[in-house]
């Protein structure tokens, strides 16, 4: 049976190694909240209250609300609500998350009473994550058969279906590429660490405490490494089966993207604290590039003699290593936000954001040319769809020095019913693929909570986060069922579908901010 298996720390949990549909949503979606302890425990509903540096993120109008200079640092730990992963295995990671600065102005003009400028480092989503996946429901369903499907239709020496061939995983004849045997069951392993982070820079300003407008330029940062293996069993219980064949991916990931923000935020009665923001985000215009090492284990030989022996593989390696640079354009980006306070004691928040993935658009350049993946494009309008994002948060202020935080978000699935990694495509990308696994999320439900203490110029906050989300594992796809050829070669499982196996991604995070106003 298929056994629930939990992911440590964050959603970059699978993908091909080179690039396609789901990485890409994958890195550019926003699913968390992220930023200084007060923020976080808001549940990052601040767009429109403004005046915490974590908000540049949301509404770069939200920096004009500051009259005071100020200076934050954050940091924490996260780690995963099931942590029983593996004996020894460490879960608990240690997150640096802010670093900032506002400067405040105040000017002798009538109506622009302060000019801010801002900076801030932000990470957007930790990539730190740790899994294992067992499923022996695969009813005779194997990567292999998807493999050979594939090498029909294209062959590549250098990606997974070249080293899948001379690994004997596959094999050719007269009829094209096949499959030799059917699978009990796989076991699927992944450990990543790196971050999305995010610089940004800030230009503000408060007209008549009543007008605040704000621009951000922001330049995004990718580290990324993952270390991936994939085995199959012939038959048995996957603690005796025959072990056929082990698929290792060891995966390197960088790069960076830029992007702008415009917003404002404005209180349209005069004698009321409430306050409403709208902000606009332009695409993110990303340069990446991805090198993969892979290699395959099996019971072959390189003359593809077969060994009897227990426990001895032998080992195949690509031809070269499989690298790709690429260019990616993220949607544009939509918020709307509400705040307001009563008194000094108590302040709300809400907020709103639409983006829609299925808008990711990927491209090549070389030289003065540009061309467009249109086989890839396709795949993502088809496989994603606009994502909604709802923010509310409050705090109270039962004394002076003493603030108590509420927050929670929803958060919207990106993936269409019924989406699927479907790598039988005309896609530049897919000459470069090393793997087949892909992961379908659900919705995201948070919900945080905070302290804040201050003395004089000196504060610090603490965040307690609860990120809870659910998705469907995949090893691989099992569109190959309705092809033909395998139909005619195996009538027992036409039309077949693989079973994904369940994952739990909640996790829980903790949160502290220094800081420091003046």
């Amino acid at each position: 049976m298929k056994k629930i298996f939990t992911l440590g720390f964050l959603m970059f949990a699978t993908g091909v190694a080179a690039q396609n549909s789901y990485s890409n949503a994958e890195i550019t979606s926003t699913s968390d909240v992220i930023g200084t302890a007060r923020y976080v425990g808001m549940g990052g509903a601040m767009g429109a209250l403004g005046a915490d540096i974590s908000a540049i993120s949301d509404n770069p109008a939200s920096i004009g609300l500051f009259r005071k200079s100020d200076v934050s640092l954050t940091a924490g730990a996260l780690w995963p609500k099931d942590r029983s992963y593996k004996e020894g295995d460490k879960l608990t990671h240690g997150t640096f998350d802010q670093m900032g600065f506002v400067t405040s102005w105040k000017t002798m003009g009538s109506r622009m009473r302060y000019f801010n400028f801002a900076f801030n480092y932000q990470k957007k989503f930790n990539l730190n994550s740790g899994f294992y996946a067992d499923n022996d429901a695969l009813g005779d369903l194997s990567q292999a058969d998807q493999l050979a499907s594939l090498s029909n239709s294209y062959y590549v020496d250098e990606n997974i279906t070249g080293t899948a061939y001379n690994a004997y995983v596959t094999d050719k004849d007269e009829l094209g590429y096949y499959n030799s045997w059917g699978a009990y069951g796989n076991q699927y392993a992944h450990w990543s660490t790196g971050s999305m982070q995010a610089y940004d820079i800030n230009f503000s300003g408060n007209v008549l405490d009543r007008y605040y407008w704000g621009i951000t330029i922001g330049c995004d940062n990718l580290d990324y490494d993952k270390y991936t293996t994939y085995t199959e069993f012939r038959d048995g219980d996957l603690t005796h089966a025959i072990q056929d064949y082990s698929l290792y991916n060891d995966q390197h990931m960088s790069g960076f993207g830029v992007n702008f923000k415009l917003g404002t935020v404005i209180r349209p009665i005069e004698d009321n604290p409430l306050r409403i923001g709208v902000t606009v985000e332009t695409p993110t215009w990303y340069t990446l590039k991805s090198s993969t090492w892979h290699s395959i284990d099996s019971k072959y030989d390189a003359d593809g003699n077969y060994t009897d022996e227990k426990g001895v593989y032998f080992n195949h390696k690509s031809v070269d290593d499989s690298y790709i640079e690429y260019r990616l354009r993220t949607p544009w980006r939509a918020r709307v936000s509400l705040g307001s306070t009563v008194e000094n004691f108590f302040a709300w928040g809400l907020g709103y954001e639409y983006a829609n993935y299925g808008k990711n658009h990927m491209f090549y350049t070389g030289g003065s040319k540009r061309t467009e993946d249109d086989a890839m494009n396709e795949l993502t309008k088809g496989n994603f769809q606009g994502q909604h994002t709802f923010k509310m948060g409050f705090e109270g202020k039962p004394l002076d020095c003493l603030a108590l935080r509420f927050g929670y978000n929803y958060i919207s699935r990106i993936y269409k019913d019924g989406a699927r990694l479907n790598q039988d495509i005309d896609s530049y990308a897919m000459d470069y693929s090393t793997s087949t696994a892909f992961m379908n999320l659900s919705d995201v439900n948070i919900i945080t909570c905070g302290l804040g203490f201050k003395h004089k110029a000196f504060y610090a906050d603490l965040a307690y986060k609860y990120r809870r989300q659910t998705g469907s594992f995949y090893a691989f796809d099992d569109s190959f069922t309705r092809d033909p050829q395998f139909i005619q070669d195996n009538p027992g499982l036409a039309n077949a579908v693989l079973d994904p196996v369940d994952v739990n991604l909640s996790r829980h995070t903790v949160t502290c901010t220094l800081g420091f106003k003046f």
